[in-house]
């Protein structure tokens, strides 16, 4: 077990041409995305050029000629491809996607933004856009606009999932790694079974472990800063939920003596219990509420297990020779599409 995480969903990952519901006058563009994802670019851009001369106003066979010089690294030639198409039929946001991050390549971010925000222009909820928007600014060190790009990504795409990933690195590098764990916790949900899912397993627990620490007959967490705007009516004042959190995981510690995936379940089935009995109903918050669905539904330890597995693979892998039949029926539940996280811009956290 060790190594590898739980899978029990098959991903697809699915190459612009097939996402796409519509035939296509050159069925030959099925084989050229097939060769551009085994490292033939060559050959494929051979092929998708004599497509184009077939239906030279589609814009997909340059979009995935494009596509193949920016894997062969020649980033001025699939600028060169996008730039011509600009202009044509049924461009989606993808298209502005990788010309900006062909210009990024080259060192142009400004362009690469510029190209982003016209994207944007177009269409306005594609979350994507504002992803990459965000990873120029963060590799300006700009981490303030990039979050607010980040952010902004979640607010019209609230179950694009890289928009979670890349907050969930910068928070969980800050002070306020609450914000990181919330999305953290998004992101695994909304991306199962990938690489990044298990970067993220594993740093979500590494964070609760360093945050909560133990010393003798002394207990401290330290997860995020608490900042109280006193200006307004006092009698309604609401207390940032770093407090709120932090009030009920002080609680929800008490009795436990180190962080082991174990005690980690133990705290956190705890916590789901007494936010629930008085904070709930006044500070919502849809990852906890989404604990407590697997809480009523006996299911959060084995959740907790999972989500945290990569983080403590030999205990893990312990409790899943153990617990074969609890696991069985966590997947059960878990892959219903019914019972998937369900974020909206209603229910989103964003943090402060």
């Amino acid at each position: 077990m060790k190594n590898s995480l739980i899978l029990f969903t098959v991903l697809c990952f699915i190459v612009t041409i097939q996402a796409q519901k519509r035939e296509f006058k050159c069925q030959d563009i099925y084989k050229a995305a097939k060769l551009i994802d085994e490292g033939k670019y060559d050959e494929s851009i051979a092929i998708l050029k004599e497509c184009e001369k077939t239906d030279p106003k589609d814009y997909a066979y340059p979009y995935e000629i494009a596509l193949a010089y920016t894997h062969k690294e020649e980033y001025q030639k699939a600028i060169d491809q996008l730039e011509k198409i600009k202009n044509y039929a049924g461009i989606e946001a993808d298209f502005y996607q990788l010309l900006g991050n062909n210009y990024d390549y080259v060192k142009n971010p400004k362009k690469a933004i510029a190209t982003y925000e016209e994207g944007l222009v177009k269409f306005p909820n594609a979350g994507r856009l504002y992803l990459e928007k965000g990873v120029v600014y963060e590799s300006q060190d700009n981490y303030v606009e990039a979050v607010l790009s980040y952010q902004k990504g979640m607010e019209v795409d609230p179950m694009y999932p890289s928009n979670y990933y890349r907050a969930t690195l910068l928070y969980l590098n800050s002070r306020n790694k609450l914000a990181g764990l919330m999305y953290g916790e998004i992101f695994v949900n909304l991306e199962r079974t990938t690489k990044r899912t298990q970067k993220i397993s594993e740093l979500l627990y590494n964070t609760y472990k360093n945050s909560i620490q133990f010393k003798d007959n002394e207990m401290k967490i330290d997860l995020c800063d608490i900042l109280i705007d006193g200006s307004g009516d006092v009698k309604n004042l609401k207390l940032p939920f770093c407090a709120i959190y932090g009030k009920n995981l002080s609680l929800s510690v008490l009795g436990q003596k180190e962080i082991t995936l174990k005690s980690l379940s133990e705290i956190r089935t705890a916590f789901i219990k007494n936010y629930f009995k008085d904070d709930f109903k006044q500070y919502p918050n849809v990852v906890l509420e989404y604990q407590k669905t697997l809480f009523d539904a006996g299911l959060l330890d084995t959740y907790n297990e999972y989500l945290f597995q990569m983080g403590a693979q030999d205990e893990f892998s312990e409790w899943h020779t153990a617990n074969k039949d609890k696991m069985d029926q966590f997947v059960a539940w878990y892959t219903a599409p019914e019972n998937a996280l369900k974020i909206t811009k209603e229910n989103l956290y964003l943090s402060n």
